[in-house]
Formats: structure tokens, C-alpha cells, sequence
């Protein structure tokens, strides 16, 4: 809902991931997604480096994510430089080797569950909970005293509700707007958007 001028209106940080066309790509961008992920490890929505080459670097006004797994830091590094990515999302136990990444990338850090133990309060990220490892599996929805954003099983119908109950400060989605893997809807991505920032 619009906010009077003059207020500030907190809006939600909105991340598409997996996407793999540049159709998708320009329609993210065009709804006013604020981040876009580019899955660059093992999945069946992995995006070929060699095709993002073609046209990642056209793209302005939103925040291009990389993400990545068990990948040696160095290549992760290579990769995201070669794209001119400004983001790396790693789901893997982070290492040394890790935190230099943060010297030239923001960094978004995924975990299946809020784990304190695990947090890396020495490296500069946000934190990101996806109980599903990308699988669209939803986990539970609670709140927690972290800023963190929500992904796992998110869609157009359940990401008001997912909101409402865990107060994250983003949400990323990304099999609840597709068609197939990797080839997302237009008209459920602006859905999803405008239902994240009711």
C-alpha cells in the first residue's frame, strides 16, 4: 500500500533467484526487484557463465548475486569478477579464505536455520535462511532477533503470511515464480513483489 510522502516506508527487499534468461533478467529489473540470483553452482538451475557473459554486464539499478556452494573461494572470486556480480551468496561452512571475498564483494551468507554458533560476526554479510538448500522446501516461519532474509518454498500466495509471522527484512524466491527451472513467469514475479511489499 502506498505510504504519504514524506514517511518513510520500510520496503521489503526482494531477491529473484535462478534466473537463467535474459528475458527474466530485464523483467526483474523492469518490477523493481532489488537483487537478482544467478545460481553458479551444481542445480538444475545453474546459469551457464559463458551465456550470463552475454548480457549481465547491461544490466543497471538492481544487485547481481552469485551463488555458490562448496566452490574453492578463488574460483568463486574469478567467477564473479569475470561477471561483474556485486554480491556472492555462499551455502558452505565458511572459511578463512572466505572472508577475503568480502574485500571486494558484498557478501549474503546461507544457512538452513538460525544457528548462533555458526553466525561469522568477523565477516561483513547478510544472512540469509533457506531451510531447503534451494530445494522450495518451506521450513518454519519465526520470528528471531536477526535481520535476515527469508527464502524456502516462498510464492505469491504464502509470502504475506511468511512475512507477517518471521519480520525478515527481505524475502528471496525463486522455483514459487517459475514455469520450469530457470525459466521464471512475469506475471508471478510482479506478483510476488507487490505481495512482499503490501
Amino acid at each position: 500500500g502506498g505510504s504519504p510522502s514524506g514517511t518513510l516506508s520500510h520496503l521489503m527487499f526482494v531477491k529473484i533467484c535462478g534466473i537463467t534468461r535474459h528475458e527474466d533478467a530485464l523483467a526483474a529489473v523492469a518490477l523493481g526487484a532489488d537483487a537478482i540470483g544467478f545460481v553458479l553452482t551444481k542445480s538444475k538451475r545453474r546459469a551457464d557463465p559463458d551465456v550470463l557473459k552475454a548480457w549481465v554486464h547491461e544490466l543497471k539499478n538492481i544487485e547481481k548475486v552469485g551463488v555458490f556452494t562448496d566452490e574453492a573461494p578463488k574460483d568463486i572470486a574469478r567467477i564473479a569478477a569475470e561477471l561483474g556480480l556485486d554480491t556472492v551468496q555462499i551455502h558452505a561452512d565458511l572459511n578463512n579464505e572466505h572472508k577475503k571475498l568480502a574485500e571486494r564483494f558484498s557478501i549474503i551468507y546461507a544457512m538452513k536455520k538460525i544457528d548462533e554458533k555458526i553466525i561469522p560476526h568477523d565477516l561483513p554479510c547478510r544472512i540469509l535462511i533457506d531451510p531447503s538448500r534451494g530445494s522450495g522446501m518451506r521450513g518454519l516461519w519465526e520470528r528471531n532477533t536477526l535481520q535476515v532474509i527469508l527464502a524456502g518454498g516462498l510464492a505469491p500466495d504464502n509470502v504475506r503470511e511468511a512475512i507477517a509471522k518471521a519480520d525478515p527484512v527481505g524475502v528471496d524466491v525463486s522455483s514459487g515464480v517459475e514455469v520450469a527451472p530457470g525459466i521464471k513467469d512475469t506475471a508471478l514475479m510482479e506478483r510476488f513483489i507487490k505481495e512482499a511489499r503490501l
